[in-house]
């Protein structure tokens, strides 16, 4: 990383103040979480989704929309539900 910085970046190439490791965040079967929240109908969430769910951001965001506006989705999220533990 140093040399990256030296060569492309020589402004940003100085003494390291603080790093942090990103959150990995898995669930227990390794499938995303994507359901409405047992509680309270009116809170949809998605978790879970490791290091690559930026992949699949778009057809999230369409199952929350669908989940947020009509409490349903067309699309098959069975295997995602909160239920499943």
């Amino acid at each position: 990383m140093r040399e990256f910085l030296g060569k492309y970046l020589p402004s940003a190439n100085g003494r390291v103040r603080r790093s942090q490791v990103c959150t990995y965040t898995l669930s227990p079967d390794r499938h995303f979480i994507i359901d409405v929240h047992p509680d309270h109908p009116n809170v949809s969430f998605a978790a879970g989704f490791s290091g690559h769910g930026f992949k699949f951001a778009s057809v999230v965001g369409e199952i929350l929309a669908d989940l947020v506006e009509k409490a349903c989705t067309d699309l098959p999220i069975d295997m995602f539900r909160l239920g499943r533990f």
